[in-house]
């Protein structure tokens, strides 16, 4: 149970670590090239941490 809410928890993170960069990128604060590299990680960090605990299968 406590695994699942640590995954949960990173893969939330994940998600809105996924949205800052582009923020940042229309307000012209960020680099194209930074903003691809951190969302290809906060994807790679999603799917490693997502799927365990939405996959799991109840009862």
């Amino acid at each position: 149970m406590r695994n699942t809410t640590i995954l949960m928890v990173v893969s939330w993170l994940s998600l809105v670590v996924l949205m800052v960069p582009v923020i940042l990128f229309l307000a012209g604060a960020m680099e194209l090239a930074a903003v691809k590299w951190i969302m290809l990680a906060a994807t790679v960090v999603w799917f490693a941490t997502a799927t365990p605990w939405m996959w799991k299968q109840t009862g």
